[in-house]
């Protein structure tokens, strides 16, 4: 029996072992190593694990900056560097550039040169290069990616509308708005938000990868907002966005946006404070009684949260980055792929057990 607990507990160590981000915990998407201004030539990105409680930094991966798996921002672009989680929660996606950093202007760059890419970060850390094109958002802005975790990729950017990056040629599954920011796959549905025409959050029906699909405009956050990340809760009828445009008051657009669907429209309740700073990051845990909302500055300073307990809620400053670097998106740390469980593990050490039995007795 002593040989039985010791090979489940080696299983069950290994199985444990493998994951770097713990469950729960903040991912912010960090621009620069610090050692030069940011400019817009290819800067660094790195991958910044933050505990949900009292801010403190935990675990780094850095994405190569060299090399055919070379993925980079412009380091200056505040509206580039979105990270959302896959749509299993097993993968962190992001949008970049396919090239070595301190290429200068890079986001001016022809795609034929410059590659545009989408890049992922799972439990463990491991970073994969997970599609690119040659075509789409040529000379200008890539800035944000998903997938729904199983080989299927998307992108959004300054032009080119929503494109797909799966298997095959790139597709601009829809181009009812070209110019838009963040791109999330949610339910096996898409949404982005845009901050051209009609200012707001976007749906495709479905998780489309081939051309001609409408996207709708589902919450118009007026002409004056400038819309980035958002987060639904479970019920799909509350809806908090990061606006980078000022909070001046929780009438007014700006800040972090709350909206309430009443069964027929969403309407706009309040925003609420991180001081004198917009937002562009945003995730929420809506697990508790009031949602706490982290987000990243507009200016890429800062890392706050707020618990939403009203409209005179405001932000708490958690983090900020240093010199010469920069906060873009942030999300939730993702889950780990599904190991055996611990029957299963359990059934791997009493297989070896009757194994090694067996030969004893064979060999006796």
């Amino acid at each position: 029996m002593n040989k039985f607990f010791a090979l489940a507990f080696v299983f069950g160590s290994l199985a444990a072992a493998q994951a770097q981000f713990t469950v729960g915990d903040l991912v912010v998407l960090r621009d620069g190593t610090g050692s030069a201004a940011l400019s817009s030539a290819g800067t660094a990105l790195f991958l910044d694990e933050y505990a949900t409680t009292g801010g403190s930094l935990l675990y780094s991966v850095a994405i190569p900056t060299s090399g055919s798996t070379a993925l980079v921002n412009s380091g200056s672009a505040a509206s580039e560097g979105a990270l959302n989680l896959s749509a299993n929660g097993q993968e962190l996606v992001f949008a970049g550039y396919n090239t070595n950093a301190g290429f200068a202007s890079i986001a001016n760059s022809p795609s034929a040169t410059v590659a545009r890419g989408v890049g992922t970060v799972d439990a463990s850390g491991n970073y994969t290069l997970a599609a690119t094109t040659s075509s789409s958002f040529s000379a200008n802005n890539i800035r944000s990616g998903t997938s729904d975790g199983n080989g299927n990729y998307w992108a959004a950017g300054a032009n080119s509308g929503v494109v797909y990056l799966g298997s095959g040629t790139p597709a601009a599954v829809s181009t009812t708005s070209a110019n838009n920011r963040v791109l999330q796959d949610i339910g096996g549905n898409l949404y982005f938000s845009s901050g051209s025409g009609t200012h707001g959050i976007y749906s495709i029906s479905g998780a489309p990868t081939t051309t001609g699909n409408t996207a709708n405009n589902i919450v118009n956050t007026g002409s004056a907002s400038s819309p980035y990340d958002f987060a639904f809760n479970s019920a799909g009828n509350l809806l908090y966005i990061a606006d980078s445009d000022a909070f001046t008051n929780s009438t007014t657009i700006g800040g972090v946006e709350k909206w309430q669907f009443n069964g027929t429209a969403w309407v706009f309740q309040y925003s609420l404070s991180l001081g004198t700073n917009g937002a562009v990051g945003l995730a929420v845990d809506f697990s508790g009684a009031n949602p706490v909302i982290y987000a990243t500055s507009a200016s890429g300073q800062s890392l706050f949260d707020i618990v939403d307990t009203g409209s005179s809620s405001t932000g708490t400053l958690l983090d900020s980055a240093g010199a010469n670097e920069a906060f873009r998106g942030l999300d939730f740390a993702p889950t780990p792929a599904p190991e055996p469980g611990t029957l299963a593990l359990i059934g791997c050490g009493v297989t070896a057990i009757i194994t090694f039995r067996r030969l004893k007795k064979f060999r006796a």
